[in-house]
């Protein structure tokens, strides 16, 4: 936190400038011609990448107003998994032209209130959208300008294909990536692909059969605790007897109720051993996270310990068996009660890799988020060029407005050309040019930018670029209420710690 006192104009210029300077980081990534950030720790650790939220996750960003335009990035990613970007160069222009404004002696509050009744106005004269649009179409728009993109009709395909298979719950589709090969080899596997092997290899999966899901770990006592009291060793001879008696009663009953144990912590050697004589397999240190998605897909209770468990396992539906995928061994769980799909990313390295994952992941939310709200609008910036000349109509022409409110309003209808204009600067386009030439067009006319770069002002919808209706909405609302929150602080004051 800052060490002095910010009052007044001085902590309202403070943020509005660290929030313009986040924006201006990731301008650059915009779009289909966006270029790539390095992203470089203490350890000279690096991560290339163009996607927003990664890029927002990974700055080193100390000033309490550039958090408050990550969080405003984090919650686009929640609510609709793309546009980070879009929502922090927005909201970075509106605070930009807010600068103007403030020194031009117009209150905060004021902008505000007409910030507030401008992202109304758009958001309620939305143009008339688009319906029954190919899902494929929706993940190519998605793909575009991503590490993806050289194989675009194949990655979107595949991402169509996922949500299909799921109905468009994005909650029941994972992702596991594995190196060798190319994104080509990428397929969708029936079920949860766990990143583990079992410590008995040799075991061989069973249909429907009666698991035990443990949320702790079955590896005995910690020794070093105990050897810090102790000091006779015939003592500790007598706790480690104890601990391989408690441990052979808690084998013997795992081996009597269940076909297959997934752990999340470890397990005792004597234990696996014990184990695999009884053709009982075990995974263990399995996430948290994997889990809980085994539990919901399966319908298994998890137990905390062996002694809450029944005296029988829960027999599901499906299987639990080892598969290979490449060179390495996994772990995959199949349900028939409820299906669950893996979606294998192949790639020739990690670095790759990590990109394909993002890029798969943003791909299937905005697909998934389609079919939940099948409105969609011509891409390239043409919704928000219309809904600007909306807001700059309403502010000139509207009976019952102040000057002030003329002004902030046209900022606002301003701020909303950023994002064609950024695309065109990306894609070496004269982005004023871009502008002025969108304002006289028809509302399906947008920037295409083609697989070699160059940019066109064509109907996008003919090109086949769209983005969903909630995802534009979500857009305008969260870049205003975070533009308006950070002009709403004028007062920087050091907190007490904790």
């Amino acid at each position: 936190m800052t060490e002095e006192r910010k009052t007044g104009r001085e902590a309202q210029m403070s943020n509005i400038r660290a929030a313009v300077q986040v924006a201006e980081t990731v301008r650059s990534t915009l779009g289909p011609a966006g270029m790539d950030k390095m992203l470089v720790d203490e350890r000279g650790e690096s991560i290339v990448t163009n996607d927003g939220i990664t890029i927002m996750r990974e700055l080193s960003t100390a000033h309490p107003g550039a958090q408050m335009m990550v969080q405003a990035s984090q919650t686009q990613e929640e609510m609709c998994k793309d546009g980070t970007t879009s929502v922090v160069v927005l909201a970075g222009q509106m605070l930009a032209l807010s600068e103007g404004l403030l020194m031009r002696g117009i209150h905060p509050q004021t902008i505000v209130r007409a910030f507030n009744k401008a992202s109304e106005l758009a958001i309620n004269n939305l143009p008339e959208a688009a319906t029954k649009i190919e899902k494929v179409n929706i993940a190519s728009t998605a793909l575009r300008g991503k590490a993806a993109e050289a194989h675009l009709d194949f990655a979107a395909q595949l991402c169509a294909n996922a949500a299909n298979r799921v109905n468009g719950e994005l909650n029941r589709v994972r992702t596991l990536t594995q190196s060798g090969g190319s994104i080509d080899d990428s397929y969708i596997h029936e079920g949860l692909v766990l990143n583990k092997t079992f410590t008995n290899p040799d075991w061989i999966g069973k249909e429907n059969p009666r698991v035990l899901l443990l949320d702790g770990g079955l590896d005995g006592f910690n020794y070093e605790d105990v050897q810090m009291q102790i000091q006779d060793p015939a003592q500790l001879n007598n706790i480690r007897q104890q601990e391989m008696e408690i441990l052979g009663e808690v084998a013997h009953t795992i081996g009597g109720m269940c076909d297959v144990v997934i752990i999340r912590d470890g397990v005792h050697e004597a234990v696996a051993k014990y184990l695999d004589a009884q053709n009982v397999g075990v995974v263990s240190r399995v996430n948290q996270s994997d889990i809980d998605a085994i539990s919901r897909i399966t319908g298994i209770q998890i137990y905390h310990r062996v002694t809450e468990a029944p005296e029988e396992a829960q027999r599901i539906e499906g299987c639990v068996e080892s598969k290979r995928i490449g060179d390495l061994d996994y772990v995959s769980v199949k349900s028939k009660e409820r299906d669950t799909l893996t979606l294998i990313i192949r790639g020739a390295t990690r670095q790759t890799l990590d990109e394909y994952e993002r890029a798969f992941e943003d791909a299937l939310g905005v697909v998934c988020l389609y079919m939940d709200d099948e409105r969609v609008y011509p891409g390239g910036g043409a919704v928000l060029s219309k809904l600007s000349m909306t807001v700059r109509n309403h502010a000139l022409n509207e009976n019952g407005l102040t000057a002030r409110e003329r002004m902030c309003m046209e900022a606002f209808a301003d701020s909303l050309e950023i994002i064609p204009a950024a695309i065109a600067s990306n894609a070496g386009m004269d982005p004023l040019d871009v502008v002025m030439e969108l304002r006289s067009c028809a509302a399906d006319v947008g920037l295409y930018i083609d697989e070699k770069g160059e940019g066109q002002i064509t109907s996008t919808a003919q090109m086949n670029v769209w983005e969903p209706a909630s995802l534009v909405e979500q857009i305008i609302k969260s870049a205003t209420e975070v533009s308006c929150s950070i002009l709403r602080i004028d007062d920087i004051i050091a907190r007490r710690g904790e």
